[in-house]
């Protein structure tokens, strides 16, 4: 997807389904992902209460995550309250945000970022909304782009391999390029702050879920 040399590995590598079950993880782990989406997309731009009533409890995961007393905290919180903390935190500030919560931004926009981002996209089918396409680095955007690829391991059996081996690639690529330091960034401002906490549970999440991909693909 990005280069030759890429390309070649990923055409080596294999996914031992036996050990992965993904007719048993995937969907869990989809709505891993798309519980902290929810939990970190803007409270100015989507109802997530509302929306965090919908899912269903993460249970079925390959590893332990326990946020039932984190959505208790966030679903207790008045709106205002979000809305304020979310902007201070993320969105605005005299010299721009303490924490952007995009990784182009909070990266300082390296190169070739953004046009990886379109690729991986564009080649799995996943279309952002007019509203989202300049954010599409944004947080809450890369964690639903990861539940779309964790539903489409579930459904598909063809071409289910793609979406096991992007799903690694852009684990490794992007979320754990930027949250952990993402996640410190946000302690050293405020470590009791709820949005501190969700991610601080998203790093921990997404280790997991690396280390747990790392051990079901292999090379040839």
């Amino acid at each position: 997807m990005s280069n030759q040399s890429n390309s070649k590995k990923r055409d080596q590598r294999f996914c031992n389904d036996d050990l992965r079950s993904p007719e048993k993880t995937a969907i869990p782990r989809s709505q891993g992902y798309e519980l902290f989406s929810l939990l970190l997309s803007s409270p100015h731009d989507l109802d997530t209460k509302s929306k965090l009533n919908g899912i269903p409890s993460t249970t079925g995961l390959p590893y332990s995550l326990d946020l039932s007393d984190l959505v208790n905290e966030f679903t207790d919180r008045d709106m205002l309250e979000l809305k304020k903390e979310y902007s201070g935190l993320f969105e605005v500030g005299n010299d721009g945000p303490p924490a952007p919560i995009r990784e182009d931004l909070f990266l300082l926009q390296p190169a070739g970022l953004r046009e990886d981002l379109i690729r991986f996209y564009d080649y799995f089918g996943y279309t952002l909304g007019e509203k989202y396409q300049w954010q599409m680095d944004h947080l809450s955007i890369e964690l639903e782009f990861m539940y779309f690829l964790c539903f489409q391991e579930q459904n598909l059996s063809e071409d289910r391999l793609s979406y096991q081996l992007a799903q690694l690639d852009f684990s490794t690529r992007h979320l754990s390029n930027w949250i952990p330091n993402f996640q410190s960034t946000l302690k050293r401002i405020s470590s009791d702050d709820l949005y501190t906490k969700i991610v601080v549970e998203l790093n921990k999440f997404i280790e997991n879920d690396i280390e747990w991909q790392l051990g079901t693909i292999d090379d040839l």
